[in-house]
């Protein structure tokens, strides 16, 4: 175990001068086990850890068993996540030494207060900043991968980037878990100390805009986002041939022109099964919008009296199965067919298109 860093959480990362070729080229069949593993220690992680804040809130602090457990838990993450990323070739145990170290000093107490909501806020900034240096990590481990294959070893300087990377995150994932109360610092270094009193409150400010901005843009959304918007037919007069009022989806203006029912079986090759009938609606759909749009089968469901529901057994558009294209500008006739029960009536269309932004629905309410 490496000797405590000023800092309360310790990750380590040894070097080795020379590197497996042939373990590194079949390192993503390698790892499968270890990442199966994973999901079921991730499953272990998520309830130790809503256990240890239930205690937070209680006690004001983790029992020190719960608190080793967690800590082993992550410890083996840390290890298995340094294996696939090449910084070791030996599979990682649960116990004994091991290329990669982890650990946490134990907290006598912690603030009940500060859990998971103060904590996330104050995070924010270093999630952002992490956010990019793992995108590096990704390509870093690629250039190293292909180092590896040819000269035999993984690039020191590389390696300390990845393994500078996974230490951030360690401090910043312990800080979050409540597992320590020091502010992580902004470093890669082992040798790094807690943050300093204005690097936390600059933080803090930053994580109160930004989550004020996230709630903000939450509630704008929930306004102004598009209600189901119902359509009175006439089915009578929709069978003669009177169209209901058109509506505007996304810039895309949609009408239901008629309703043909029942609909004659030699006007089609679909024929329904004994007791039931074929119905069709006719659409008129004009793309104003910037784009192309696709209307699909899915796009349709009918209701009938007895409250039944029924799929489209087929939709047309300008005379071509669905799904199907229509492009900026171009007006076309869309067709759906359903088949229902010969004594039940329609009683509502939905028109649900995949085109519009936020899943508008049209219900047409036949009277």
């Amino acid at each position: 175990m490496a000797e405590a860093a000023p800092y309360p959480v310790v990750f380590e990362a040894l070097y080795s001068e020379r590197a497996s070729r042939w373990k590194a080229l079949l390192r993503i069949f390698l790892a499968i086990p270890v990442l199966i593993f994973w999901a079921v220690v991730s499953s272990a992680v998520n309830a130790v850890t809503v256990a240890s804040w239930l205690a937070i809130i209680v006690r004001g602090r983790i029992p020190r068993w719960l608190f080793n457990f967690q800590v082993a838990l992550y410890r083996w993450q840390y290890r298995a996540l340094g294996y696939v990323l090449l910084l070791t070739e030996v599979y990682p145990p649960f116990e004994g030494d091991y290329p990669i170290s982890f650990d946490v000093r134990y907290p006598e107490r912690v603030i009940r207060w500060k859990v998971l909501i103060w904590k996330f806020i104050t995070a924010i900034p270093h999630f952002i900043i992490l956010f990019f240096l793992w995108m590096g990590v990704l390509v870093v481990t690629i250039l190293a991968w292909f180092f590896i294959l040819v000269a035999g070893r993984y690039p020191q300087g590389l390696f300390q980037y990845v393994a500078g990377v996974m230490r951030w995150g360690a401090r910043v994932n312990a800080y979050f878990l409540s597992l320590t109360d020091e502010y992580p610092p902004f470093n890669l270094s082992a040798t790094a100390g807690p943050a300093g009193g204005d690097a936390y409150l600059v933080s803090s400010i930053i994580g109160f805009l930004v989550t004020g901005g996230i709630i903000a843009g939450g509630v704008v959304l929930a306004i102004t986002l598009p209600e189901e918007l119902e359509v009175e037919v006439d089915y009578a007069g929709l069978q003669a041939g009177r169209p209901a009022a058109s509506v505007e989806i996304a810039d895309v203006r949609v009408a239901l022109l008629s309703a043909t029912d029942p609909l004659p079986e030699e006007e089609t090759l679909l024929e329904p099964e004994s007791g039931n009938r074929l119905v069709m609606f006719e659409f008129s759909v004009l793309n104003d919008s910037w784009r192309d749009v696709e209307i699909r089968e899915s796009d349709f469901k009918l209701r009938d009296r007895d409250g039944d529901r029924h799929k489209p057994e087929l939709v047309t558009v300008a005379g071509h199965a669905a799904p199907q294209e229509v492009e900026e500008g171009e007006q076309v006739r869309v067709q759906v067919i359903f088949e229902v029960p010969s004594e039940v009536d329609p009683a509502r269309l939905d028109f649900s298109p995949g085109f519009a932004e936020f899943r508008k629905t049209v219900k047409y309410v036949f009277e």
